[in-house]
């Protein structure tokens, strides 16, 4: 039950792919249907339904890039899709996130709680396949990045850790600049997920 057109793929090499909704629903195979062809090497980093809204694509190493859907030509279920965002060697998706509401926020989570807001606006469109620009310059201490959401005032985040597990309201995630590391959000060894719930 949703208005979307299309299903985004995004690897964690970097790689986009739109199909359209129906080539998944009209199918009447109980035992499922190749969805993607991923090359030697990736693996899924997000799946979303779409329109033709802005993506934000978040790696870990902090990298950050806005661009808008519609530049990604919708292909069928056996391709692998195009480049959205270029990375360095090391470097991975960690999150794609469609722009639904241009008044919320991009917060990132890294491995070791650490936790920050920045305003959407600071991530300018650009084109597809693009570095994008930083949004989080981690450090061996701080890790890298683990999860992102956009979020608003009036969201609830979980923070799932390797021991431990809180949820806190986005109001407590302190709205900083790009290149800062943020505030502890969640005292964990290792933050395993975030999700806005």
């Amino acid at each position: 039950d949703t208005d979307a057109k299309y299903v985004l793929f995004v690897t964690k090499n970097g790689l986009v792919k739109k199909t359209t909704l129906e080539e998944y629903v009209k199918t009447k195979k109980k035992t499922g249907i190749a969805a993607i062809t991923l090359k030697e090497g990736d693996s899924l980093a997000a799946v979303s339904l779409i329109k033709d809204e802005p993506i934000v694509l978040v790696s870990a190493d902090g990298m950050v890039i806005n661009f808008n859907s519609s530049e990604i030509t919708a292909t069928s279920r056996a391709t692998s899709g195009v480049k959205g965002i270029a990375l360095k060697d090391g470097d991975s998706v960690i999150a794609a996130l469609p722009v639904r509401h241009k008044a919320d926020d991009l917060a990132v989570f890294s491995e070791t709680g650490l936790g920050k807001k920045m305003k959407l606006a600071e991530f300018i469109s650009q084109k597809r396949g693009g570095k994008g620009l930083i949004g989080y310059k981690g450090t061996s201490a701080t890790g890298p990045l683990v999860g992102a959401a956009l979020v608003a005032d009036d969201d609830t985040i979980l923070f799932v850790g390797d021991k431990n597990s809180i949820c806190t309201n986005a109001t407590e995630i302190p709205l900083l600049s790009r290149t800062s590391i943020g505030n502890q959000m969640i005292k964990t060894d290792k933050l395993m997920s975030v999700s806005k719930i």
